[in-house]
């Protein structure tokens, strides 16, 4: 057991990467990535614009709590010079983690706008895995808006948890002076957690599987699922990469779910 946590978590951290791969060898998933890939640029533009604009507003925000540290004698500068710098990089680290979490505010909003794409990508993913034949299969008009709905519907459903949580800690960080301590790095670990509920979502939800069932299996594949956050965390933060967050980390969501799936349900059966 001791030996399976830390393997577990490589494997979840190495997920992206795999799934890269994957995206770039087979052609039959770049039609449903495409517009993910267009509306992860649209995001993220509209993100660090407004990050750029108001960086001034976000900064004093963040920092506003911190004391003011003065010199009355030249000697207090042995504690006060240290002092001020250690201030100084807390603050940067601060509106790193606000920025991170608007970006992922920014590609949530884009989630729900892209999910009957990402919903067909993760289906795509999920014979390629499987070994069924690669040729698509027939759908029918109306079962083809009904999955496209349901993508959005439980799209919808993630969003509104996110934002709940991530609005609430937003709420105490202006209230409560000083706990912009906490409620940055809360916002960043919340959303290592998410990402993998959210992305690997679009494979459980085709099993029909409960937001209880899914927290149930987040806690028990911890060390996978937070390997997964980890590196999908990151590879929102790295310009020109996260362009392709979407696509990339859904087909990592639908690998991370197909090798380890929720215990109560036995993998389908490929059709």
């Amino acid at each position: 057991m001791l030996h399976s946590q830390p393997s577990s978590l490589l494997g979840g951290f190495r997920l992206p990467l795999e799934a890269g791969r994957l995206l770039l060898g087979e052609r039959s998933l770049w039609a449903p990535a495409a517009a993910p890939a267009g509306l992860s640029l649209l995001a993220f533009s509209a993100a660090v614009s407004l990050l750029v604009g108001y960086a001034g507003e976000l900064y004093g925000w963040a920092t506003a709590w911190m004391p003011t540290l003065e010199a009355v004698d030249w000697y207090a500068w042995l504690w006060i010079g240290p002092g001020k710098a250690a201030l100084a990089l807390l603050g940067l680290l601060l509106f790193a983690a606000i920025a991170g979490a608007a970006l992922l505010v920014s590609f949530l909003l884009a989630n729900i706008l892209a999910s009957p794409f990402l919903d067909v990508l993760s289906q795509r993913v999920e014979r390629i895995e499987s070994g069924a034949d690669s040729q698509e299969s027939e759908f029918g008009w109306k079962e083809s808006i009904s999955d496209g709905l349901r993508s959005l519907r439980e799209e919808l459903r993630r969003a509104a948890f996110f934002i709940t949580v991530v609005g609430s800690l937003t709420l105490i960080g202006i209230l409560i002076p000083g706990s912009q301590l906490l409620t940055g790095p809360a916002m960043v670990g919340f959303a290592i957690f998410f990402l993998p509920l959210d992305y690997a979502s679009y494979t459980l939800d085709r099993r029909q599987i409960s937001f209880r069932q899914k927290r149930s299996w987040l806690s028990s594949n911890k060390a996978a699922v937070a390997g997964f956050g980890s590196a999908g965390f990151l590879t929102c933060l790295v310009p020109g990469l996260n362009f392709f967050a979407m696509p990339l980390l859904v087909v990592a969501g639908t690998l991370l779910a197909l090798r380890h799936p929720p215990a109560q349900l036995d993998p389908p059966s490929s059709s």
